[in-house]
């Protein structure tokens, strides 16, 4: 059993699950590409990672000596480089967007892969809800998420050319994982995303732990008053803000009070002056 401490490494690619056979070969051949292209523009030899390749995703731990600022802070901003050089004709449906999360923590070699709490916080930061609505919202190629431990005593110490304001601190709560790391985006704004709202596992076919309760959203009223205009039997089941259902012929106008897109209760009836009672 071989113990370090070193930097793991490891990205996953948007989209792939739902492209044909042959885009998924094209893509697989992108990424390694622009992986290996990003090592060598940052003077980091690639051929010394210990890498598990699992078609979309690469999952790695570098050698002990590798620097840190290099690859957090150079490495980062190739990869961005090189895709933005790949996707620059590509249609949207075929560019290659990725995820990446990075960490320095203790690795064991097992039977299997790497056990051990620093390999299992690298993969939730990558899996992490906010990571993934991240490249849903912004155009940006590429979405990177740091360790806390790395950003502190790397980006937020002055250590690279990165700046602390830059990082936006994203909940991490995957599964039985409960933390947060700080997301940034090399070709965008990650303070521009709207992720407070953003529910635990909120991942394209997963289902949230039952036991990780929702959160409401955060910087906004408690309670929000909404106003819906609706005809006989017609029934509003969800408003965004203040939402008017345009009508001929309004019976009863109702408030909507304190709506968290978990449920609402309604507020007083207020019928026009001269409308019949029931």
């Amino acid at each position: 059993m071989s113990f370090q401490r070193s930097l793991l490494v490891c990205c996953d690619l948007k989209s792939y699950g739902s492209a044909d056979d042959l885009l998924q070969r094209e893509l697989q051949e992108l990424l390694v590409r622009s992986l290996d292209r990003a090592g060598q523009a940052a003077g980091l030899d690639r051929s010394q990672w210990r890498r598990q390749a699992k078609g979309d995703e690469e999952w790695a731990v570098l050698p002990v000596a590798t620097p840190e600022g290099d690859v957090v802070d150079r490495y980062v901003r190739a990869l961005d480089a090189e895709l933005a050089a790949t996707n620059r004709y590509r249609v949207p449906e075929a560019r290659l967007r990725m995820r990446m999360a990075i960490h320095f923590g203790a690795t064991v070699e097992g039977a299997n892969g790497y056990p051990g709490q620093d390999a299992v916080l690298v993969s939730r930061l990558l899996d992490s809800a906010a990571a993934h609505a991240a490249l849903e919202q912004s155009s940006a190629d590429l979405v990177v998420v740091l360790s806390d431990t790395l950003f502190t005593s790397l980006v937020a110490a002055g250590y690279t050319t990165l700046r602390a304001e830059d990082f936006r601190r994203v909940d991490v709560r995957v599964k039985t994982f409960h933390g947060h790391g700080w997301m940034w985006l090399p070709s965008g704004n990650v303070h521009d995303l709207v992720l407070e709202d953003v529910a635990p596992d909120a991942r394209p076919g997963a289902v949230a732990d039952a036991a990780d309760p929702v959160s409401p959203v955060v910087g906004l009223p408690s309670s929000v008053n909404q106003s819906a205009v609706a005809t006989g039997g017609s029934t509003v089941i969800q408003a965004g803000r203040d939402a008017h259902v345009p009508t001929q012929k309004a019976d009863v106008i109702q408030n909507f009070d304190r709506n968290d897109q978990r449920g609402s209760h309604f507020g007083p009836v207020y019928r026009r002056d001269g409308d019949e009672r029931p």
